[in-house]
């Protein structure tokens, strides 16, 4: 798992950072000024990368969060079952098991589609994303 750290301030819409040990993508960002004593707030909007919940942090301005390195690659598709798709990755050519994607519905329909017609799955192709860990599918290329 590897994560850089860098301060609220610079997170923008489109980002990734972590809340509670989730991968999140920023939808948007509040930046208050500092009062008197106070310190510059920041309120951030985001959602999970895997789990798709909304939610909403509030940071100081100035305190250190957690940013995870983002490894995206392409692997053939082997197998396709009922709740996960088997990738052999192109450029280590080792066999990583990935969780059907939740939002991507054109991903979905594709990966039906290939489940359905078990011959085209060898010329069939998936951009994923190794994140802290988990793999998820991003993309599916059908030739």
């Amino acid at each position: 798992m590897s994560l850089r750290r860098t301060t609220a301030n610079k997170l923008k819409k489109g980002n990734y950072f972590m809340v509670d040990g989730e991968p999140c993508s920023i939808i948007g960002t509040e930046h208050s000024k500092s009062g008197k004593h106070g310190h510059a707030k920041m309120r951030i909007s985001c959602v999970g990368l895997f789990d798709k919940k909304k939610r909403s942090v509030m940071f100081t301005a100035d305190s250190m969060v957690d940013l995870p390195e983002i490894s995206k690659r392409t692997g053939q598709i082997t197998d396709i079952t009922e709740n996960s798709v088997t990738v052999m990755d192109l450029e280590s050519f080792e066999t990583i098991a990935c969780d059907w994607p939740i939002d991507e519905e054109d991903a979905i329909k594709k990966l039906e589609t290939l489940k359905n017609n078990p011959e085209q799955i060898g010329a069939s192709q998936a951009e994923f994303w190794d994140v802290v860990g988990k793999k998820i599918i991003r993309r599916v290329i059908v030739q």
